[in-house]
């Protein structure tokens, strides 16, 4: 940019926001910067077939024996498997391994019990959601009633807050109730957002599912399980080896996979997607990649299956069917950008208006025909391919330092090599899942980190808003400077990150901020 062309833009945003800010200052720039597409905002090639859920990392970790290849993760780590990197980032988060440091702050068992108990109402209303298990059963035992004993032996299984059983529906239907009418596919759209909203969501778009569907995985993958009698004399069935895991060994017995359908399954052929969006907490998400910031997605994971699954009930109660869904069936990122809700990111999270990155997804799949939303973009695929402070603070090295581009099978990238984890025929950034994955083996909870420094997690102050218009000018490249300079994010070398005070101060403002 030349002298005169840096003069006019600084003329130009500086008249705006004199403007703004004399009329609303709170307000000055919580405005919609959205272009409304009528298409999908990436470029999807004629050869992209969709992606296969068996082919997720975390579903390899319950499969892929194969030895890893990646010489970082053997040397960083000391994994030598999907399934072993899988085995010891479940066993850590329920208590069964020990972290390598639980002295250390954000690793206490302070953080961990907070960690824990903020997974509980997934882990325990919605086992297995998160890993990407669609309709899950929740194990529970009976209580004999007539000694109020628990039956340890005899295991039995009940819907989730993730059901996709609408049997009650056609129970309805046959009995003479209506379903409820809406005016039109708008009005429905007004009411179902409301609804969504009240249960607990944040933010909610619409998707018709014939624009939708080619997000859903092409097949359907769950881990098979085995009966195991525990010590206390109760049976669980579990994907894995449980003696086996406690000895250090890592023993899996595969997954199923079948054609995705959601008649055979749910019983009805969608119509529109309702995707959700749930802000995490500032502060909790400042404290990555440590327990706390764990902690903080935790809480919205079991917010997300109690929503859903109202939200499920919700459309039921008018007489339609529902398949309230976590991280399962589809991918929820490019429904996300179908639904409105936000663009792609570096990071491959989706980045929403109101929240940055700080957000996690959930959907409704309904027979309901509701008006959708429209694809928006704001400038982020602009503004990710200058600024790289995600890429550049991931701790794994999992996030590429190229321009996004249309991924295809075997490239290779400086983080690694495109493989069955990657979807390819879309135009993306190259995430590496295998190195993720590993960092969060050894980290003991998911990571975060790339939410946290991202310039555009930010706080809803209008100074704050500002920085949204600055993406659409050419000062975008200032903005990750800016951020840096104003202390935003805290450092971004992953060594230095660890250890330093900006991230002891987080977490001790976590947990003296009453």
């Amino acid at each position: 940019m030349n002298r005169r062309e840096f003069l006019k833009v600084a003329g130009v945003t500086t008249a705006v926001t004199g403007a703004a800010l004399a009329t609303k200052p709170k307000k000055a720039f919580a405005l919609e910067l959205g272009e409304e597409h009528d298409q999908f905002p990436l470029e999807v090639t004629k050869d992209f077939k969709g992606f296969n859920q068996k082919n997720h990392a975390f579903m390899r970790g319950f499969w892929d024996e194969r030895p890893f290849d990646d010489e970082h993760i053997l040397k960083t780590y000391d994994h030598h498997t999907l399934i072993e990197a899988g085995l010891i980032f479940g066993a850590k988060q329920e208590g069964i391994m020990p972290n390598e440091d639980e002295s250390k702050l954000g690793y206490r068992q302070l953080d961990y019990a907070l960690m824990n108990a903020s997974w509980s109402v997934n882990d325990h209303f919605a086992t297995g959601s998160q890993l990407g298990l669609r309709n899950t059963l929740v194990q529970t035992h009976p209580v004999n009633p007539e000694t109020g004993e628990e039956m340890k032996d005899m295991p039995v299984f009940v819907p989730s807050l993730y059901s996709w059983d609408n049997s009650k529906v056609d129970k309805m239907l046959a009995h003479g109730k209506k379903q409820y009418k809406f005016k039109d596919a708008q009005e429905a759209a007004k009411h179902i957002k409301k609804a969504t909203k009240h249960f607990g969501a944040d933010l909610v778009g619409i998707a018709p599912y014939e624009r939708a569907k080619r997000w859903t995985y092409t097949e359907w993958a769950r881990p098979n399980v085995r009966s195991f009698t525990m010590p206390d004399d109760t049976v669980e069935y579990l994907p894995f080896d449980p003696f086996k895991l406690h000895k250090g060994e890592y023993e899996t017995f595969g997954v199923t996979a079948v054609k995705s359908d959601f008649k055979r399954e749910a019983g009805f052929e969608p119509k529109s997607v309702i995707v959700l969006a749930f802000e995490m907490d500032y502060n909790g998400i400042k404290a990555a990649p440590t327990l706390v910031e764990s902690a903080s997605a935790g809480v919205m994971y079991s917010k997300m299956a109690e929503t859903a699954h109202k939200l499920a009930k919700f459309l039921r109660n008018l007489g339609y069917k529902a398949a309230p869904c976590g991280n399962d069936t589809a991918l929820s990122v490019p429904l996300a950008i179908e639904a409105g809700l936000g663009e792609t990111s570096r990071m491959g999270m989706v980045v929403t208006e109101k929240y940055g990155p700080r957000v996690r997804l959930c959907k409704v799949y309904t027979d309901l025909e509701i008006h959708p939303d429209k694809p928006i973009t704001f400038g982020v695929k602009e503004f990710c391919d200058v600024c790289m402070k995600c890429a550049d603070a991931c701790p794994s090295k999992s996030i590429c330092h190229e321009p996004a581009q249309v991924i295809k099978e075997g490239m290779e990238f400086s983080t690694g090599k495109v493989n069955e984890s990657t979807m390819t025929g879309v135009e993306k950034w190259f995430i590496n899942g295998e190195r993720c994955l590993a960092f969060w083996a050894y980290n003991g909870g998911d990571c975060g980190t790339c939410i946290a420094v991202c310039p555009y997690n930010k706080i809803d102050e209008w100074h704050h808003d500002l920085s949204k218009v600055m993406t659409l000018t050419p000062f975008k490249p200032l903005l990750r400077s800016m951020d840096e300079w104003f202390g935003y994010g805290g450092p971004v070398e992953a060594d230095v990150r660890l250890e330093s005070k900006y991230l002891k101060d987080a977490i001790n403002d976590f947990w003296d901020k009453i």
